[in-house]
């Protein structure tokens, strides 16, 4: 608006001169005061436009500058005789060539403003805004040009919009952005930072506002690893940039959690340090992750010697108690095969704990029947296991399984096998029983094979049960009983604890 009014005011009293309305102005110069006298419509009009601080050109209409005042000529940092009579286009920027062209074609019929680009004597550009009108001298037709400087206005609207750019970023920034001047208090501070301290962090001393502890340095920061806190607040200040540094800040609300700090000087306009720009990048999930990711690589180590201390066992036992070498490839497939289905089954879940009900149903599917629903089925109520006892119990399934399938109820069409299981002693305590039906008669000696070896040391050493083999002759009974596994349960009293009733069996 400011600029408006003095192009008006200096339009409307160049106007009045050339129309001979005014006979005297009072122009106020760097010696005070002066009163000019109008003579003639040249005199008065040079003495004002020479005091004006606008730059005013008259212009012909093909575009020739007739005359300038000396303001005009010291913007563009020309001699005032290399700007009389040469065309108006020599001076604007090329790019403006076609806006000055319509500038001076609406001009010629009515006062019109535009900003224009005008080209100072080192090429560099000054930002103007050019106001036109027609005017007749000694009845020629010309424009009168007014050419206000807009550098002023510019740098400020240049800073104003650098200032909503960076407050944008701030507002809109997840991370916490913390910007401090040289003595280390803070200037500005991003929506994020604030939400994380809650509470207002400008002109408070970032020490105070964030104080903080490094948990590991960054070698590549010019300082010593894990430096303190308040030896990185002065590496920073000093001018040095650092990245990657873990940091906790030291309040009751943020102690469980872990940060990225980040930080670099901040510099002006001509490259001096005024400051410099924090960042702190919440990486609790990160760490947390990372220390999972331990705990479960420690597991996974854990279990792999498990699983290798199992095959071992398995392997030597299965060599010990086999005939021929195709008997032992048989019985160690199999028994691979169970502890894979075991592990099948941890792999698949996300809790620490599978239901009794999966492994019985996932160990005895080889054997169900489509078509016979009876030939296999299991009752009980829900039951959740601890890993550590699925294996085992899948081994003990399997052998159970593959003497019904040699000997017992799945080797003829009509056997059944029904497996159930109870909770005794208010919860602490399993009994789970499998029961074979309508299979051929178990008769001759019974013998105690790898089988039932493999059943009792697995349910008394692994699961700190005892189980009761009954070899009656309609069908085997299979009665095991162990604590329900919990982690962190104590070990029970170790030892074999098995009876087997021996009337008439074979045992793989």
């Amino acid at each position: 608006m400011d600029l408006q009014q003095r192009l008006a005011e200096a339009e409307e009293t160049l106007r009045a001169i050339y129309h001979g309305a005014v006979d005297a102005l009072v122009i106020r110069g760097p010696d005070g005061p002066q009163v000019f006298t109008l003579r003639s419509a040249q005199e008065p009009y040079r003495a004002l436009v020479e005091h004006m601080n606008e730059g005013a050109l008259t212009v012909s209409a093909d575009g020739a500058i007739l005359y300038s005042n000396r303001h005009f000529a010291d913007l563009l940092e020309y001699p005032l005789e290399q700007i009389v009579g040469k065309p108006l286009a020599a001076f604007v920027a090329p790019h403006e060539k076609a806006a000055m062209e319509a500038l001076l074609a609406d001009g010629a019929r009515r006062s019109v403003r535009r900003e224009l680009s005008f080209m100072r004597s080192d090429r560099s550009m000054l930002p103007a805004l050019a106001a036109a009108g027609p005017l007749v001298i000694d009845d020629m037709s010309a424009l009168l040009l007014i050419v206000t400087d807009l550098t002023a206005q510019k740098q400020s609207e240049e800073v104003a919009a650098a200032e909503r750019f960076a407050r944008s970023i701030l507002e809109q920034a997840t991370d916490a952005i913390l910007v401090c001047d040289r003595a280390g208090r803070i200037t500005k501070a991003s929506w994020a930072a604030e939400r994380l301290l809650n509470r207002p962090l400008v002109g408070q001393s970032v020490a105070e506002a964030v104080p903080f502890e490094v948990t590991a340095g960054e070698e590549a920061a010019g300082i010593e690893p894990t430096p303190s806190a308040a030896k990185l607040l002065e590496s920073v200040l000093a001018g040095k940039s650092i990245q990657g540094v873990e940091a906790r800040i030291d309040t009751p609300q943020l102690s469980e959690q872990y940060f990225l700090f980040s930080a670099g000087p901040l510099y002006d306009h001509g490259a001096q340090s005024i400051g410099c720009i924090l960042t702190l990048t919440d990486i609790t999930d990160r760490k947390r992750a990372e220390e999972h990711q331990t705990v479960l690589m420690a597991e996974l180590n854990h279990r792999v010697k498990n699983i290798l201390a199992i095959v071992q066992s398995v392997a030597w036992q299965t060599l010990s108690n086999s005939r021929s070498l195709e008997v032992f490839k048989d019985g160690f497939d199999g028994r691979l095969k169970a502890i894979s289905v075991a592990h099948d089954i941890l792999t698949q879940i996300r809790r620490g704990q599978v239901e009794l009900k999966q492994l019985v149903a996932q160990s005895l599917s080889p054997y169900a029947d489509p078509d016979n629903a009876s030939r296999v089925t299991w009752s009980g109520p829900p039951l959740l296991l601890a890993e550590k006892a699925v294996v085992p119990l899948s081994m003990v399934l399997h052998e159970l399984s593959t003497n019904a399938a040699k000997y017992g109820a799945f080797s003829i069409e009509a056997g059944r096998v029904e497996i159930r299981w109870r909770l005794l002693d208010d919860g602490r305590d399993v009994e789970l029983t499998w029961i074979e039906r309508n299979g051929p008669p178990v008769d001759g000696q019974g013998a105690s094979g790898f089988g039932t070896k493999l059943i009792t040391r697995v349910i008394s050493y692994d699961l700190h049960g005892q189980a009761a083999l009954d070899f009656d002759r309609t069908g085997l009974r299979c009665t095991l009983s162990f604590p329900v596994p919990v982690e962190r349960r104590q070990p029970l009293a170790t030892g074999p604890r098995v009876s087997v009733n021996r009337r008439g069996a074979q045992s793989s």
